[in-house]
């Protein structure tokens, strides 16, 4: 009877080491040696740009006063206004602000910065979206600038874009997109580069 108590100790013990034991191996072989999520997109919202652009130093201006002003070390949220602005471009300023306000006290970490390649009357627009930065054909760095975006812009698509703190153009956000998907994304790298 000893004998048989001494064996269910150990199969008891080995047991419990298995039940350790087991998911770690099997995690290490998925993992390593099987195509277990290898198509997986992730949970971003928008659609990783690679590999990652440097647009490097970008001095734009605050689209009230005009003033010239650089804006790196701080995350960007950025579109490019092919035309005069209509209705859907207005939506991009506005959804532009609404994601910024929407970041409560991590909303001094992003900056708005729009590309004109038309004029457009900025005196409207200032009144309607102060804090705006632009960027226009006038500028020195904004034919540098536009040729960096001008692989993810078409007619039918007009995406928003984020720039990171150090100057990378990493990520686009179609048309469409939905602004609490843009901002869950802003959250988590704020979040994960501090």
């Amino acid at each position: 009877m000893q004998l048989n108590q001494k064996s269910k100790g150990k199969l008891t013990l080995v047991g419990i080491a298995l039940l350790f034991f087991i998911p770690i191996v099997s995690s290490w072989y998925l993992v390593f040696y099987s195509d277990f999520k290898k198509n997986a997109i992730g949970t971003q919202h928008g659609k990783l740009i690679e590999p990652v652009i440097n647009i490097g130093e970008i001095k734009a201006k605050e689209i009230k006063t005009k003033n010239e002003i650089l804006i790196n070390k701080k995350w960007i949220l950025a579109f490019v206004q092919k035309k005069i602005c209509d209705d859907l471009c207005k939506e991009r300023y506005y959804q532009l602000r609404q994601i910024r306000l929407a970041l409560g006290e991590d909303r001094n970490k992003v900056e708005r910065l729009v590309i004109l390649n038309e004029p457009t009357n900025l005196d409207e627009l200032g009144n309607l979206y102060p804090g705006q930065k632009y960027i226009d054909s006038n500028d020195k760095d904004y034919q540098s600038i536009t040729k960096k975006f001008k692989n993810y812009i078409t007619d039918q698509n007009n995406p928003i874009f984020l720039i990171d703190p150090y100057g990378f153009l990493m990520m686009q956000y179609q048309q469409g997109t939905e602004p609490k998907g843009i901002i869950k994304d802003i959250e988590k790298l704020i979040k994960n580069s501090k």
